[in-house]
């Protein structure tokens, strides 16, 4: 597999069951704003109340072959590991992008563990080796770049002046390499953001000048 971002806006996303595991995926398909249809005899709360709110269609029902399951993606997360693979091959079969809660290795897509910092998302693969050191690494990640995503609106108006001021993008990626490296990296993570905006300030004024 690889690693990648998917732009979810009003796909078709189609889940069999309505549990916990369920709820924590609808809710990452919800957010991108897919349409969503869960097919379950009971939910949770909150699905319940997503459904009650029009966020998503509700078939309170069981699976049974009357169930459409040509979508674009979908999510499989009943405790029948022969419904859900009995699922997976006929929705695969419509062209569906198939994942199951109770078997990675009959996934076309997986969900990563995830850490939100501003605007940083980091995602984290640990082949579910384990979930601890999932946890370990997202709190670590949430601690050591609180700093970086504090700068980054900064960042971005330096980004579109050296856009203005340097006309190609050899010559921009020429000033990124030279002057935002490891080093400076190392010192933002560490609180000293000042030192290098003024360093960078300093050299865009450089280039200003001169044209």
């Amino acid at each position: 597999m690889i690693t990648m971002a998917l732009r979810l806006t009003g796909q078709r996303c189609l889940v069999i069951g309505g549990g916990a595991v369920a709820e924590r995926r609808i809710g990452l398909f919800l957010k991108e704003g897919a349409k969503v249809t869960v097919v379950s005899p009971e939910v949770t709360a909150n699905i319940a109340e997503w459904a009650a709110k029009d966020q998503l269609v509700w078939q309170k029902a069981a699976y049974d072959e009357s169930v459409d399951l040509a979508a674009d993606f979908v999510l499989l997360a009943t405790s029948d590991s022969e419904l859900n693979a009995m699922c997976a091959k006929k929705a695969r079969a419509l062209g569906a992008l198939v994942n199951r809660a109770d078997d990675r290795s009959d996934c076309d897509f997986t969900f990563p563990a995830t850490v939100t910092v501003g605007d940083l998302e980091f995602a984290i693969f640990t082949g579910r080796v384990s979930p601890r050191l999932s946890r370990l690494i997202k709190k670590d990640l949430a601690n050591r770049y609180g700093a970086v995503a504090e700068m980054l609106p900064a960042l971005r108006e330096m980004r579109k002046t050296v856009r203005e001021l340097l006309t190609t993008p050899a010559e921009r990626e020429e000033f990124w390499q030279k002057h935002l490296g490891q080093k400076e990296l190392i010192k933002i993570i560490e609180g000293d953001w000042k030192c290098v905006e003024d360093i960078l300030s300093d050299e865009i004024n450089r280039i200003r000048f001169k044209s």
